[in-house]
């Protein structure tokens, strides 16, 4: 096969070789060698619940002293007093393998919304309150001794509060060790009891915050390695680099044929034009192709030729064929001609 030839046909292999090595390096480089995953390791809730009984008058709505969460509408004519409890449970899945926990404090405030706020401190929710017990407490809201504070408040200020709120906010210290990880954290869960007055309904007492949870995941990130994504990048690289070596030779050595093509092409021209004014005496242009004859016999140099017409007493005839210019003699059944690059 010809030299040229034979580069042009691995010079299109190497190209498509290249341009596939390196689309696939590139999708190789769009996924991660690596990722990060959150893993729940557990889970854990607070949980606060309050509960309560309302001490009523005799009343003719309700026909009974006492009310309970979903029996009614406290209204505050009617309500004497308010007995809440409360419970905290500490829930965790896995179990934990150790606990602490303790109330740290107890704390609570009276508020007349956009006008002022009254602090209390444990000691005074006691006395206040009648709070009682720990972790888990009682204290009773008396509707009359609170509306009494009220009052001196508003005159020692000079203002009048129809609404106000009470804000109950026990600190709960949580130290335990779940799922191996350690938790040390406060909760705060709050019970507003919300004395309301000039409403569609009246004036009525609406406490929130009865049940609450608070739910948290105990998590770890972990680095997760795709080793075949480096394995892939690295054999795509190579492939690539190395095509991309390969294709430039080519490149190279196409250059260098195309070059010396173009070189013998500019001398057989050279050749031909001092060859066409020398012999042109001694030249006939034919038509069409030479005729094939029972022998050929090539020489070396159109002198040649031209010494056997002579000899023969025969013109030479000149054809172009392909890429070729074809000088010939014919003499019966031979013929002697010499060829070169048109």
């Amino acid at each position: 096969m010809d030299r040229g030839k034979l580069i042009k046909i691995l010079l299109i292999t190497f190209a498509i070789l290249t341009a596939a090595s390196s689309i696939s390096l590139f999708y190789a480089y769009q996924k991660p060698t690596y990722e990060r995953q959150t893993i729940i390791l557990g889970t854990y809730t607070h949980r606060a619940i309050y509960d309560y009984i309302a001490e009523l008058k005799p009343n003719i709505i309700y026909n009974k002293t006492t009310l309970k969460p979903g029996e009614g509408t406290l209204y505050t004519a009617i309500t004497t007093g308010i007995n809440i409890t409360f419970t905290y449970k500490f829930i965790s899945s896995p179990s934990p393998e150790t606990i602490g926990i303790a109330l740290e404090e107890i704390t609570a405030e009276i508020e007349s919304p956009g006008k002022w706020t009254k602090p209390l401190h444990e000691d005074e929710v006691k006395e206040l309150m009648n709070l009682e017990g720990s972790m888990n407490f009682t204290l009773k809201i008396n509707c009359t001794a609170i509306r009494q504070l009220i009052d001196r408040i508003d005159k020692e200020i000079g203002t009048y509060s129809s609404s106000f709120n009470i804000r109950v906010k026990p600190r709960i210290r949580v130290d335990t060790i779940v799922a191996k990880r350690t938790v040390n954290e406060t909760y705060t869960p709050e019970l507003i009891v919300m004395f309301r007055a000039g409403t569609e309904k009246g004036n009525y007492i609406s406490i929130e915050g009865l049940n609450q949870t608070k739910n948290k995941d105990i998590t770890e990130t972990r680095e997760i390695t795709y080793p075949e994504v480096e394995a892939r990048r690295n054999m795509f690289s190579a492939t690539t680099l190395t095509t991309a070596i390969g294709l430039a030779a080519l490149i190279i050595a196409h250059l260098k044929i195309v070059g010396q093509q173009k070189s013998t092409e500019r001398k057989s021209k050279e050749l031909l034009k001092r060859i066409m004014e020398e012999y042109k005496d001694a030249i006939a242009e034919a038509v069409g192709s030479p005729p094939k004859t029972q022998t050929t016999i090539d020489v070396e140099s159109l002198e040649d030729l031209t010494k056997i017409a002579q000899i023969l007493a025969k013109p030479i005839l000149r054809a172009k064929e392909d890429e070729e210019q074809i000088f010939y003699i014919i003499d019966g059944n031979m013929k002697y001609q010499y060829k070169i690059k048109a």
